[in-house]
């Protein structure tokens, strides 16, 4: 009989293997070293993936880990994961047809309907844990309870539990404040551009919407349901954590303090689909965040 702590061990270590194979570490390192990664570099990364995957059909020990890996193909094979040159989604961007449509429509029509496209990672997803026979609530696709205490962490400073309401609230004005303020010192924002870019500030609301629930759901939600039972709470949360802040290693803000950032933010997310079992605090946060780039993005477009 198989010992369950070395079984545990296996899938822990498989996990930690695949999630950087598909995460954005290999970009960093190569295009921080060497200026550029090679062409085929893509390709050892998706082999990994799917050596690692037909693992878990054959070995009785892995299988538990097989969801995983399936959103982790979806994921690297779609070019969702951050920093990828690579798969359906940036195929689709880098077209000639794509280009030359999109330098003839205007900034709103093109970024909503690419950030529409981006939402196919989660159609399959969805449609795939759904085949599972799971429902939304397995995979934290519902409004969860709201105010459950939050467990205290020296990471956000707490000492005792409090309630997700109070917590949430504060954070989601911290984060959304702090995410102004750097892209306002980041800027040279002027009265004239502000003025000329609000026709577009619903596209940009609209595109944060999509994005934040695209990322909540697609980078953490679903391949956080699918660790749990394989790894446990914890580790799967830090799996998830290091995959979405590699992912934002070229985000706003980019480079090693961008990342870190978007770790604990990462963190922070998941913690609360964790503890609430649901998706409002994580939906909410990021949107609120996402709300001042996706503007700034569209003041942009007008200057």
């Amino acid at each position: 009989m198989e010992n369950p702590a070395n079984s545990r061990r296996d899938m822990l270590i498989v996990a930690w293997i695949a999630t950087l194979l598909a995460s954005s570490l290999g970009i960093i390192l190569w295009r921080e070293l060497a200026g550029s990664e090679p062409y085929w570099l893509p390709w050892i990364h998706a082999i990994g993936l799917l050596v690692i995957f037909s693992f878990t059909l054959v070995r009785r020990n892995l299988k538990p880990l097989r969801g995983f890996l399936a959103i982790l193909l979806v994921i690297f094979f779609f070019g969702f994961g951050g920093g990828w040159q690579f798969g359906i989604i940036p195929f689709i961007r880098e077209s000639s047809i794509w280009i030359s449509w999109e330098s003839r429509v205007p900034w709103a029509l093109s970024a909503v309907v690419y950030h529409i496209i981006r939402l196919s990672p989660a159609l399959v997803i969805l449609s795939f844990l759904l085949l599972k026979g799971k429902k939304p609530q397995d995979f934290f696709l519902a409004k969860g309870k709201i105010d459950a205490p939050v467990e205290p962490s020296r990471l956000i400073a707490m000492k005792k539990p409090e309630p997700w309401t109070r917590i949430g609230t504060i954070f989601a004005v911290v984060i959304a404040s702090g995410t102004f303020a750097y892209l306002v010192l980041s800027s040279s924002l002027s009265f004239d551009t502000l003025i000329a870019a609000l026709p577009l500030i619903p596209a940009a609301l609209l595109i944060a919407v999509i994005n934040a629930f695209n990322e909540e759901f697609t980078l953490r939600a679903a391949p956080l349901s699918e660790l749990l039972s394989p790894i446990g709470k914890q580790q799967a949360l830090m799996t998830i954590t290091v995959f979405f802040g590699l992912g934002h290693f070229y985000g706003v803000p980019a480079g090693v303090v961008g990342m870190l950032l978007s770790s604990f933010l990462g963190w922070f997310l998941g913690k609360s689909m964790l503890e609430t079992k649901g998706f409002f605090w994580a939906w909410l946060i990021h949107f609120l965040s996402d709300a001042f780039i996706f503007t700034f993005f569209a003041i942009s477009a007008v200057t």
